[in-house]
């Protein structure tokens, strides 16, 4: 047998009629699982997934294209050295692009579980990203071993040394990559969720928009676009707003004189909380007495509502219908006490 025909003659034996079928039909399978079960996915989704197979498809028909040309020039009658050389090339390419299509078939499979498994959550993009690097991994290192005869163990052995330095060189982007890891198998929150990181003296508020393998992304309420590496996150305090667990809570405090009716005070400010329809009637707003003094009597109203990116929106909603209500029930807000005698000294 020649040595050096022994890749081609592997390879000639993926590119085969078979092959092609069996991609073809787990390619028509998943597009039918798709069509049947996430049709009420987001459009997002449904964009992905259109591009995922629009471009796989694409892959697997330039693969079968090569293919059939690699063993229409071998059938020819005219071949010389030249041609069977383009062939064996030809031959090279389209089992490349064959493996292109595993992968990425693979990959669509992943996200049509991830997808029917989370309809109404977001799915980290990181998930699926490792699964793609750890299939690839493994196609790569079989091919290289079995396909064109790489010895993994001798290349693993005598890069030892180079490896230690590598891992010495990304130790921060492997601590993000780990970190992203950890976040997604305790999964404290999914993409969607409003979060307030602390971690010491710095402090961030936004939505998940997207796990990566190095860093989360948060979009503020300035839709300012926050990248905070894993590795931050997973080291900081997390305050997590999401709607599967207790609606945000919020409060607002207002003084009195102290002479109020404080009973007639309470009932305007929650009639005052009425008229804001995001807050939330369970758990129902409470007003508490919270501080007296010779000048003021200081009341605080708790209130619930479901979108913490609304809270700013809402809170001002709660403080103009509250100051409506307490006009038109003829109560007077406590007045800076300092100030008016800093005004009588002025006047004298």
């Amino acid at each position: 047998m020649n040595m050096a025909r022994l890749p081609i003659e592997k390879i000639e034996y993926f590119i085969q009629f078979e092959s092609f079928v069996v991609l073809v039909v787990a390619l028509l399978l998943a597009w039918i699982f798709y069509k049947l079960f996430l049709r009420k996915i987001t459009e997002k989704r449904h964009a992905s997934l259109r591009h995922r197979f629009i471009r796989t498809g694409f892959y697997l028909a330039l693969s079968s294209i090569l293919a059939l040309f690699h063993w229409g020039v071998l059938q020819a009658t005219w071949t010389d050295y030249f041609s069977l050389k383009i062939a064996n090339y030809v031959g090279l390419v389209s089992f490349l692009f064959l493996v292109t299509v595993s992968i990425r078939m693979a990959q669509i499979y992943v996200y049509l579980y991830l997808f029917l498994a989370n309809m109404s959550q977001g799915v980290p993009r990181l998930i699926a990203n490792l699964f793609t690097l750890i299939f690839s991994t493994f196609i790569v290192s079989w091919i290289a071993a079995d396909v064109f005869g790489f010895n993994l163990a001798t290349v693993l052995a005598t890069s030892a040394i180079f490896t230690i330095v590598l891992g010495l060189a990304l130790q921060d982007t492997l601590g993000n990559l780990f970190s992203g890891v950890a976040l997604q198998i305790e999964r404290p929150f999914n993409l969607g969720d409003w979060v307030e990181v602390h971690n010491a003296d710095d402090k961030w508020v936004g939505q998940i928009q997207e796990i990566t393998w190095r860093a989360t992304s948060l979009l503020g309420f300035s839709d300012e676009l926050m990248v905070i590496p894993n590795k931050t996150i997973a080291q900081s305090q997390l305050m997590i707003f999401s709607d599967k667990h207790k609606p945000a809570r919020f409060s607002q405090q207002f003084r009195f004189n102290f002479d109020v009716d404080t009973l007639k005070a309470k009932a305007a400010i929650l009639e005052g909380l009425k008229s804001v329809p995001e807050v939330l009637s369970d758990p129902e707003p409470r007003v508490l007495l919270m501080e007296v003094t010779e000048s003021w009597v200081s009341m605080k109203v708790f209130y619930s509502i479901n979108d913490y990116g609304r809270k700013f929106r809402v809170g001002d909603a709660v403080i103009t219908y509250v100051l409506e209500s307490i006009k038109r029930k003829k109560l007077a807000l406590a007045t800076n006490t300092l100030s008016l005698l800093k005004d009588e000294n002025d006047l004298d």
